[in-house]
C-alpha cells in the first residue's frame, strides 16, 4: 500500500512539474521556487521546534525571499550579498529575541543552516533556469537524481549488506549508494546527447557523477536532521513521500553543484 501511494503521488506530481520546468515563464518559475523554499523552511523549523530548538522562522522566510529576488535579478553574483544580508538579519533577530543568552547563538546557527542549506541552494534553480538551455539542464539534473535515488533504493533492497551510515539512516547501504551512483552516471551519459547536446559525452558523464555524489550527500544530510529531531518524515504533506523537504532533499546540493560545474566547464552563459 505504501509503495502504491508513492507511485500514485509521483504520477500526479511529475507531469505538471516537468511542464513548469520546461515552459513556465521565469517569473512564475521563480515564484514557485520561493513557495517551495518557504514550505521547506517551515518544515525545517517545525522539526527543530518539536525538540525545543530555537530558530527565527520569520527571518528565514525573509532571507528566502531576498535570495529568490537576487537569483532572479542578478544570478549568482547577487547571491553572496543577499546571503550576507540574510546572516545580518538572522543575527539581529537572535539579538533582539526573547531567547535567553544560551539560546541566542544556537538560534543564529539553526537559522543560518536552514537559509544556506535550503533557500540558498534552491535559488540555484533560478540561476540554472536563466542560463542558455537552462530548462534542459534542470531536466537533465532532475532525471539523473530521480533515477539515481530510485536505483539506490532498489539496489539496496536487493543487494544491500553493509550499512552506509547506520547511525543516520539504517536503510541506506554501500551497495545501494554504489548502484545509485552508477545508474546516475549512466543516465546522465545516455540523456545528455538528447537533452543538452552542447555537452561533450565526457562532460555529461562527469556532471552525472558530480550531481549524483552531491545528491547522496544532501539526502544523508536530511536524514541526519530527521534522526536528530526524532522524526520519520519532514511532514505528511505528500502521501507515501513524506513532506516537501523529503521530496527535494537530494536536489538541494545537486543544483549548486551543477551550476558551478557548468561554470567551470564554460557552459554557464546567460540566456
Amino acid at each position: 500500500m505504501e509503495q502504491l501511494r508513492r507511485v500514485i503521488s509521483a504520477l500526479v506530481i511529475l507531469p505538471p512539474f516537468i511542464l513548469i520546468l520546461l515552459y513556465a515563464p521565469v517569473e512564475l518559475f521563480s515564484l514557485l521556487v520561493l513557495a517551495v523554499s518557504i514550505l521547506a523552511l517551515h518544515e525545517y523549523s517545525t522539526l527543530l521546534k518539536r525538540i525545543n530548538l530555537p530558530i527565527g522562522s520569520g527571518a528565514c522566510y525573509v532571507a528566502a525571499f531576498a535570495l529568490t529576488v537576487a537569483a532572479y535579478l542578478g544570478g549568482w553574483p547577487w547571491l553572496s550579498p543577499a546571503l550576507f544580508l540574510s546572516l545580518l538579519l538572522l543575527t539581529l533577530t537572535a539579538i533582539i529575541s526573547s531567547q535567553g543568552v544560551s539560546g541566542k547563538f544556537p538560534m543564529v546557527l539553526h537559522g543560518a543552516f536552514g537559509v544556506l542549506g535550503i533557500a540558498w541552494c534552491l535559488s540555484h534553480f533560478i540561476v540554472l533556469r536563466g542560463m542558455q538551455a537552462g530548462q534542459w539542464y534542470l531536466l537533465f539534473m532532475c532525471i539523473t537524481v530521480w533515477v539515481s535515488d530510485s536505483m539506490a533504493m532498489y539496489t539496496g533492497k536487493l543487494l544491500g549488506r553493509r550499512r552506509l551510515v547506520g547511525s543516520l539512516s539504517p536503510g541506506k547501504t554501500w551497495e545501494g549508494a554504489i548502484g545509485g551512483a552508477l545508474s546516475g552516471v549512466v543516465t546522465a551519459g545516455a540523456t545528455a546527447p538528447f537533452l543538452v547536446p552542447q555537452l561533450l559525452l565526457w562532460q555529461g558523464v562527469l556532471l552525472g557523477f558530480l550531481i549524483t555524489l552531491a545528491a547522496q550527500i544532501s539526502d544523508l544530510g536530511e536524514s541526519m536532521l530527521k534522526r536528530y529531531t526524532g522524526a520519520k518524515d519532514s511532514s505528511g504533506l505528500i502521501p507515501g513521500h513524506g513532506g516537501g523537504l523529503d521530496r527535494i532533499d537530494s536536489m538541494l546540493f545537486a543544483a549548486p553543484t551543477l551550476c558551478y560545474a557548468l561554470e567551470a566547464l564554460g557552459k554557464a552563459s546567460a540566456a
